[in-house]
């Protein structure tokens, strides 16, 4: 069942994307390297670290909270004479999950595509009992992406990816439950500069859910802004999206099709060479995210900590 893309990820891709050593004029390797923690306090009554036992599914979720410790690498090798920068790494597309791949310059704007594969997945067994176990869930695919599209502000980006439960039983109960399958966004930008230190970037994305059980397949369309103040070391990160999520058949458990409103908002500080120590990077933000949904067994309210910091090698 969907769980609305965290933004959560979209801002420790921004951490990732300022910080990233500009690369010089030869080949070169460079690295990123930085850790901190995330507080998560989610209620959700699919997700695999929530509360393993409910009294009813008719009851809304109840909230739990999760400390993390937050890895973050990034290796890059530039490849000068032919304008490339391999890297393997969590990119700035690919915080949360690991990535292989290759960004190529154009004479304006830039091309990347990278495969990708993803450890932090974990769901129940079979969400619909008052007893559940969790289970792993696998996440490969592939991306694509053209910043600046023939020097325009606008820039587009292609993902698909697999999902594959490792033990999904309520799947084995209702067919039309079953989670495997594959999902596929396609998302632009525009990048508007209001001022020196001012940019705006409102975007727009689609994403197609096609799970091999008929009630878990659907169609998401979603708006965001994003407002970026940068001032020498200092950069201030906001933004607010919606999205309105249309599955395609009946739930079985609850004899209706499910519909997903629900919007998010979140705010990050970024400091670089904090107190004049050269190359360090210090981080915090805060996310907050909601849906509400014609059933309120899947109601979904997220709040997010998370404080980081690294070095550029």
């Amino acid at each position: 069942m969907r769980c609305p893309p965290s933004l959560l990820s979209l801002l420790l891709i921004s951490i990732i994307l300022l910080t990233v050593a500009s690369p010089s004029n030869a080949d070169s390797f460079s690295a990123d390297v930085g850790a901190g923690i995330l507080v998560i306090s989610k209620s959700d009554n699919l997700w695999g670290r929530g509360k393993s036992s409910i009294a009813s599914l008719g009851d809304s979720p109840k909230s739990q909270t999760v400390v993390m410790a937050i890895p973050a690498l990034l290796l890059r090798y530039r490849q000068d004479s032919l304008k490339n920068t391999w890297f393997a790494g969590a990119t700035e597309e690919d915080y949360g999950r690991v990535a292989i791949g290759v960004k190529h310059d154009l004479e304006k704007g830039a091309v990347d595509a990278a495969l990708f594969y993803s450890f932090m997945g974990s769901e129940w067994e079979d969400p619909y009992t008052l007893n559940r176990n969790a289970t792993s869930v696998q996440n490969f695919g592939f991306r694509a992406g053209w910043e600046k599209i023939a020097g325009s502000p606008f820039a587009a980006h292609y993902t698909v990816s697999v999902k594959l439960v490792n033990n999904d039983l309520s799947g084995e109960r209702y067919p039309d439950l079953k989670r495997d399958g594959t999902k596929h966004r396609l998302g632009v930008t525009y990048t508007l500069k209001l001022a020196d230190t001012l940019t705006l970037t409102p975007s727009l994305a689609y994403e197609r859910e096609s799970a091999e059980g008929a009630a878990n397949r659907y169609s998401s369309p979603t708006g965001a802004v994003s407002l970026i103040w940068r001032q020498q070391d200092l950069s201030w990160i906001n933004r607010v999206s919606g999205s309105y999520a249309f599955h395609d058949h009946v739930n079985p458990v609850f004899g209706k099709t499910l519909k997903e409103p629900g919007y998010s908002a979140a705010s990050l500080a970024l400091w670089k060479n904090p107190f004049d120590f050269k190359k360090y990077w210090l981080t915090a933000g805060i996310v907050y995210e909601q849906t509400l949904p014609n059933i309120t067994f899947f109601e979904k309210r997220s709040n997010y900590f998370f404080l980081l910091g690294g070095y550029s090698f």
